[in-house]
């Protein structure tokens, strides 16, 4: 009786069992599957192939530059009372007003009253010399739309005084298109009656008011970022990687009590920490170019200097530019790209590169291409590389080199010169 009871009990416990080889057999049908596949398409698969095309690749690598400028404070308050006639990114001589300062919030509003006042007066002075001109309002009319369209992109980029001036020619525009029905006796008594109340407030303004002028010649900047005494020219000559590192980490506190400041000279200088392999591959005096990432302004520069502590993974690099960007003005640390070269050519994965060695012992770097049905090799001669391709010279002249469109073959079986192959 016992014993029955142990053969039923296995047998229950035979029918609950998983069954394990099931698993196994479905990896090892997936592994059958792939396997004939990659087969089947090393044998009878048809060619892969990628136009050959141009493109401009930069030899660069990414930083952060900090600006090394002469730079002066300007002395006075950047209070309320305080209104800007030059703005950031505007060149000024030495002594010229940059602003003018208030003696209370009352004589400020009377000047932006006086200013009002200055518009209208000149734009009837205007209706008074166009009052009764027959110009052809055709011609007027594209001349207000090129206005409107200068006016629009200067928004942009444009400085203060420009975006003054652009507009101020739109006014200009707009009233001698309407000159044929304005009548100049109505304007003359409208114009005497505004220049009455501007000679009063004029009297009010007297003695209230003082000019803050340039202490040099430059570029003036509303930015002052507490940098202007640490990052001084007359540090570049003993600035090592060690004393970068430290200023950089130091925190200036901005005191807030300068006007603004002058950026003198017309050169600059930019340092960046940068990776040794690739200061190695730089030496003062060399020509690069800079491109400030985020302003997407791109300029020459020259190595000024370098500093490569011995068994050090990072270096130093001051460079220096003397083209100036109205932006660059308000800059101190910014991300750049530094471009050492750039190559024009075609593009060429590296997949597709073979050396051929011809019957008299001769190698050639080139690609298969497919010429209707039949593979040719064509040679190439890279001009740069990167992990995944070559940028490779477009001959004019050699009939057996690589040309724009080719079709290049990336992949297939058997590949040779002059053979018919699967497509």
């Amino acid at each position: 009786m016992e014993q029955d009871n142990r053969q039923l009990h296995r047998k229950k416990r035979k029918r609950t069992q998983p069954n394990n080889r099931l698993p196994v057999l479905v990896i090892a049908a997936v592994l059958v599957f792939y396997i004939g596949a990659q087969v089947i398409s090393a044998f009878f698969g048809s060619v892969e192939t990628i136009t050959a095309a141009h493109v401009t690749v930069d030899d660069s690598f990414g930083a952060t530059g900090w600006f090394i400028r002469d730079e002066v404070e300007v002395s006075g308050s950047a209070s309320d009372t305080v209104k800007h006639i030059v703005y950031s990114g505007e060149r000024v001589q030495q002594n010229a007003p940059l602003a003018i300062e208030y003696s209370d919030e009352q004589s400020l509003d009377h000047s932006r009253e006086l200013e009002a006042l200055d518009e209208q007066i000149g734009l009837l002075d205007t209706a008074l010399q166009t009052a009764g001109d027959g110009s052809d309002a055709a011609k007027l009319d594209q001349l207000i739309t090129l206005s409107m369209q200068q006016l629009s992109a200067q928004l942009k980029t444009g400085s203060g005084a420009t975006l003054s001036s652009a507009a101020a020619s739109l006014r200009t525009l707009s009233l001698r298109r309407e000159a044929g029905t304005l009548d100049a006796a109505t304007i003359s008594a409208e114009r005497q009656a505004l220049d009455t109340q501007r000679q009063s407030l004029a009297q009010q303004l007297s003695g209230r008011t003082s000019e803050i002028t340039a202490p040099s010649s430059g570029y003036f900047s509303e930015i002052i970022d507490g940098y202007e005494q640490v990052f001084t020219v007359d540090k570049l000559e003993d600035l090592t990687l060690e004393t970068f590192q430290k200023l950089t980490a130091a925190k200036p506190q901005n005191s807030g009590a300068a006007l603004g400041k002058i950026i003198q000279g017309f050169s600059w200088y930019l340092g960046a920490e940068i990776p040794t392999e690739q200061a190695n591959r730089l030496s003062v005096g060399t020509s690069l170019r800079v491109r400030f990432t985020q302003a997407s302004i791109e300029v020459p520069v020259t190595v000024y200097a370098l500093d490569k502590p011995r068994n050090s993974d990072v270096s130093l690099v001051i460079l220096e530019g003397n083209e100036f960007n109205s932006e660059m003005v308000s800059m101190r640390d910014q991300p750049i790209d530094i471009i050492l070269g750039t190559y024009i050519g075609l593009k060429v994965p590296k997949e597709a590169a073979r050396m051929e060695t011809d019957s008299k012992g001769n190698s050639t770097l080139g690609v298969y291409i497919l010429s209707g049905s039949m593979s040719r090799f064509k040679s190439i001669q890279p001009l740069y590389e990167t992990d995944q391709f070559y940028v490779v010279q477009q001959s004019a002249t050699d009939a057996g080199a690589l040309v724009a469109q080719d079709k290049i073959i990336i992949k297939g079986k058997d590949i040779q010169n002059n053979r018919v192959v699967k497509t």
